[in-house]
């Protein structure tokens, strides 16, 4: 296995205490929109003060100074970027040009979220718009939703709708379309017909999507439910949404599937072309809502005109295509970092941008299971030489051995505290003795069998199957288990997870980090009822539930360090480390800011073509 070249990088990565109150936000931002039934596709001018004229600077945003934050009916304030004086109406310099994007995969290629996978976030977050969306300091801010709440007994999110935003097709988007697509995405009925773990979680808490005033949707949880905007509505968030016209019916596969055909959103991006497994083309939407003539602080489209998103497994094919200029970014490896710059480019690093999902599946379910024994579990976590993975695949720039599964350093509640078990194969193998087992300290032990790693080709999460192979082969060497590697697709296995097919085995995935861990909590430790819970422990169970209807600013960051650690402790998910995701940027590119904690390719406002 060769090493890596090292690279310095000197980004730093945001810390959770700034980043908290985002949970509990109320954003006031909305401008006053023009009559919305005029048939032309201008963007709507904002409040005041009027624009000289149509083709050259656009007014600063209507919104006030600053961000009012409501916790529990109770104001407080943050600061808000006020708008760029003399904004452009349109950004400087568009180029005429085409950005191609190269990835490993393009997920199973729907476009409503209710059926698509995870590597479906690219294209998604083209497509369409969020209702919340985020800055370079993954703080939250006014998206297609002017304004939102959470409700003082913590089960509703109410969204105040931002007038005149228009889909791709020139229409406006009404607060109707946006009720319809909360309740097609996670409605109550949505458990029965999506393909979306999310939606389906989502689903069966949710007792009500309505318009509660003719421009303010609510979206009522049958219980507390924090987590859900930052998690599924806003940018910060590792999903992404569908707000497309009502349609009469939430669920009829003939137009859903008419609509993967011709798919329109509101994003930054319009759909051009869609050739299957190979290519999703797309344009410039000149009437994105992210711009100072919407009421928003700064103009957020694309300064190119069109973005070609292939698919190319392949890492030597990205390489190549990058040095050549047939590619302008991909993610690549560090070890590719010689090859890109002979061609002129560079590698950009997407800072904390996903972390290893290492779980132990559905140990619960059969006390016979040798992972249903906690010092089975550690003695997997010790054995695991988490610093040769580092150094032999990634390299310090892209991989750090911090945090604790889906709590990285971004997370609020971190501490330092979480962190993956030190290599310790000594007490791995005493472990593994004291509960029972074979291993080379102890050969008359009983039988552990084989352990079954499954994984997949990440979309921008590099060397995941590799990394798989190198902890299967460090429970082989140090512990005398018979391991074996699956490399499978990964809305199937995703799948066969929730069907409880892969209890007993190994799920070695990628998933993308988040400010607010709260939802993927609840989901596998705090709900007794599904498939893919990942203990039966009714003291765990009630301590994250408890934990999670805490939604006061001081005391919830301290509940949440509690109990991530105790769930740390139960090692059901084995923890590596985060990785800062590289990507091959090609010559032509000039510029570009990826956001922290994304997963995908984020922040297309700041690519800038020479």
């Amino acid at each position: 296995m060769r090493y890596l070249t090292r690279l310095s990088t000197s980004w730093k990565i945001l810390g959770p205490v700034l980043a908290f109150l985002l949970i509990l936000a109320v954003a006031c931002g909305s401008s006053t929109a023009p009559d919305t039934s005029a048939p032309d596709t201008t963007a709507p001018e904002a409040a005041a003060p009027e624009a000289a004229a149509p083709d050259t600077t656009a007014p600063e945003a209507a919104a006030p100074d600053k961000i009012d934050l409501v916790v529990s009916g109770v104001p407080t304030a943050a600061p808000k970027a006020k708008a760029k004086p003399g904004a452009s109406a349109e950004p400087v310099n568009i180029h005429p040009g085409t950005l191609t994007v190269m990835v490993p995969a393009l997920g199973n290629e729907r476009f409503d979220k209710s059926f698509s996978s995870g590597a479906d976030k690219n294209q998604g977050r083209m497509l369409h718009g969020l209702l919340v969306e985020t800055n370079e300091k993954t703080e939250l801010i006014p998206g297609l939703a002017s304004a939102w709440s959470l409700s003082e007994d913590g089960h509703a999110w109410n969204y105040t709708i931002r007038e005149g935003v228009r889909y791709h097709d020139g229409t406006v988007m009404t607060p109707e379309d946006v009720r319809w697509s909360l309740d097609h995405q996670y409605g109550p009925g949505a458990s029965e017909y999506t393909a979306s773990s999310t939606s389906e979680a989502f689903s069966k808490i949710t007792e009500i999507v309505e318009l509660i005033e003719p421009n303010v949707v609510s979206h009522r949880f049958t219980r507390v439910e924090t987590g859900f905007m930052p998690y599924a509505t806003s940018a910060a968030g590792a999903t992404w949404m569908t707000i497309i016209p009502a349609r009469d019916s939430l669920h009829n596969e003939a137009e859903e599937r008419a609509y993967d055909k011709n798919p329109m959103g509101n994003g930054p991006l319009k759909f051009v072309a869609h050739v299957p497994a190979e290519l999703i083309a797309f344009e410039r939407f000149d009437d994105f809502y992210f711009q100072p003539a919407y009421g928003l602080y700064e103009d957020r489209r694309v300064n190119f005109t069109q973005l070609d998103l292939r698919a190319v497994p392949e890492e030597a094919t990205r390489v190549a295509a990058l040095r050549a200029g047939e590619a302008d970014i991909a993610p690549v490896s560090v070890g590719a970092k010689k090859q890109v710059e002979k061609g002129g480019g560079k590698l950009i690093f997407g800072p904390e941008g996903g972390y290893f999902r290492t779980i132990l599946v559905g140990c619960w379910s059969d006390p016979d299971f040798p992972c249903a024994d906690k010092r089975v579990r550690h003695a997997l976590a010790y054995a695991v030489d988490k610093e040769m993975m580092r150094d032999q695949l990634y390299g310090p720039e892209v991989m750090e051995l911090k945090g604790w599964a889906v709590v990285t350093p971004g997370v609020i509640g971190y501490t330092p505290e979480m962190a993956p078990f030190p290599f310790d194969p000594e007490k791995a193998r005493s472990l593994l003795t004291e509960a029972g087992y074979k291993n080379p300290d102890n050969p008359d032990g009983n039988d552990f069998g084989k352990l079954i790693i499954n994984t997949w080709v990440s979309g921008a999460f590099p060397f995941l199957p590799e990394s798989a192979q190198l902890a299967a082969e460090n429970w082989k060497v140090e512990l005398g288990i018979n391991t074996e590697i699956v490399v499978g697709d990964e809305t199937a296995l995703k799948k066969a997870h929730r069907a409880g097919d892969l209890d007993g085995t190994v799920l070695w995935r990628d998933n993308e980090t988040r400010i607010d861990a709260g939802s993927i909590s609840r989901s596998s430790y705090g709900n007794p009822t599904t498939s893919r819970r990942l203990h039966n422990d009714p003291e765990l169970f009630d301590l994250v539930n408890e934990t999670l209807a805490i939604f006061d600013p001081i005391e919830r960051p301290k509940a949440l360090t509690a109990m991530y650690l105790r769930m740390q402790e139960e090692q059901l998910e084995i923890s590596i480390g985060y990785v800062n995701i590289p990507w091959g940027v090609g010559s032509r590119v000039e510029s570009w800011e990826p956001y922290p904690l994304a997963f995908w390719l984020s922040s297309y406002h700041t690519i800038i073509l020479k």
